[in-house]
């Protein structure tokens, strides 16, 4: 009987120990023609023996399975592959206290026995009561500490946006997880197992390693990734069925840009990714599959476009300054506030070319992250959401 292909579904778990399978624990709501190919390599016995006919007999060599995943910018799920490809997880915990005071609904401040920190995203209370908001500008008293709330971001002062619901005292308030990635050559890139339902079978890849993870971000679309990963071939797997995230993607219209020192309201596109050259291992263990999935060191490159109305992009490229580029994307702030940023503290502006075939003029640039003290590499990525745990 012939499947619907939007009946697929794909999940991943972090391994506790390479290559050996573990059930999903994270469903991945992908896009595109995302999927896995086992990579037979192809023996060919192409010897003369005497007749008209090249080839003689044909083998299979060693097999892995190679992975393509397009996903939308999920904050949930963004970590998972920001250790994969880039590496380990430094949490910051969040601050966590409570209302001292009841609240109204349209209140523009909160009471807390702890004091706030300025320019957060806070979540009120729990369930179906949840809020979020803005603190606008340092907290003051001396417990409780005051802090004023917006929750649109940009009004603030006396254009302050309050609260929608009324909330008691003691409810939870709550500021988000920070989550650092940064490379660390000392510990090992996590693996991770591949569950995929074809709308046939459940298969399943194990010693998965992500090889690209491209970040693509267009202010008229939502942010997008698209990654790619080895793993040892697949073999038929058990049905299981996590749960799908339950949060906005990040939007392109979110996007902020700092090059050259200064905000930029100039860029029009980002596309960066993160590479590490990936090779699935065959050796004398007497077996097809590889012996390990190696992941290489990092690259970081990207390509932006901008508008050109002034030389500042297009000094960076030919004075090679090489000063610290970051993109920045945050939900609105009633959606959840979730961020991420993606910091090369040392960017080479490789390549400028003047774009005059469209409305406006416009121009490209080619970026490549250099090695630094600042990211301990050469890129480092921030992620604020909910999720308490390490990736």
């Amino acid at each position: 009987m012939t499947q619907l292909a939007r009946y697929g579904w794909l999940g991943m778990t972090k391994e506790a120990s390479p290559g050996v399978w573990q059930a999903p624990t994270i469903a991945l709501p992908y896009s595109g023609s995302s999927g896995f190919e086992d990579m037979v390599e192809s023996l060919r016995d192409e010897s003369v023996r005497n007749n008209d006919s090249v080839l003689q007999g044909w083998y299979q060599g060693p097999i892995h399975a190679e992975w393509s995943i397009d996903v939308d910018a999920y904050p949930d799920l963004l970590g998972h592959f920001l250790a994969a490809t880039i590496g380990p997880d430094t949490v910051t915990a969040a601050t966590s206290t409570t209302l001292s005071v009841a609240t109204t609904a349209g209140a523009t401040s909160i009471q807390t026995p702890v004091s706030l920190p300025a320019g957060t995203v806070v979540k009120i209370d729990t369930a179906a009561n949840i809020e979020y908001a803005w603190t606008d500008g340092v907290a003051t008293g001396s417990g409780p500490y005051i802090s004023n709330i917006t929750t649109v971001l940009g009004k603030t002062g006396t254009s302050r946006v309050g609260l929608s619901l009324p909330h008691t005292s003691t409810v939870a308030v709550v500021t988000p997880t920070t989550h650092t990635f940064k490379q660390n050559p000392a510990v090992a890139l996590p693996t991770y197992s591949l569950t995929y339902w074809d709308t046939v079978q459940y298969l399943s890849c194990s010693y998965a390693r992500f090889s690209d993870l491209q970040v693509k971000i267009d202010p008229k679309g939502k942010i997008s990734l698209s990654t790619k990963a080895v793993s040892f071939p697949s073999v038929v797997a058990t049905a299981t069925v996590p749960a799908y995230t339950a949060v906005d993607p990040l939007l392109g219209w979110s996007w902020n840009l700092t090059d050259g020192g200064a905000a930029s309201t100039r860029g029009l596109s980002y596309d960066g990714t993160i590479k590490r050259a990936t090779e699935a291992i065959s050796s004398s263990d007497g077996t097809q599959t590889p012996r390990e999935v190696f992941a290489g060191a990092i690259e970081y490159d990207a390509t932006l476009k901008v508008i050109h109305e002034n030389t500042a992009d297009l000094n960076l490229f030919l004075n090679n300054t090489q000063m610290a580029c970051t993109v920045t994307a945050q939900q609105p702030v009633t959606r959840g506030g979730q961020s991420l940023t993606l910091t090369a503290s040392k960017s080479a502006w490789t390549k400028g070319k003047r774009d005059m075939s469209q409305a406006y003029a416009q121009a490209d640039y080619s970026i490549s992250a250099v090695a630094n003290t600042t990211d301990g590499g050469v890129v480092q990525a921030v992620l604020a959401n909910w999720q308490t745990a390490q990736y």
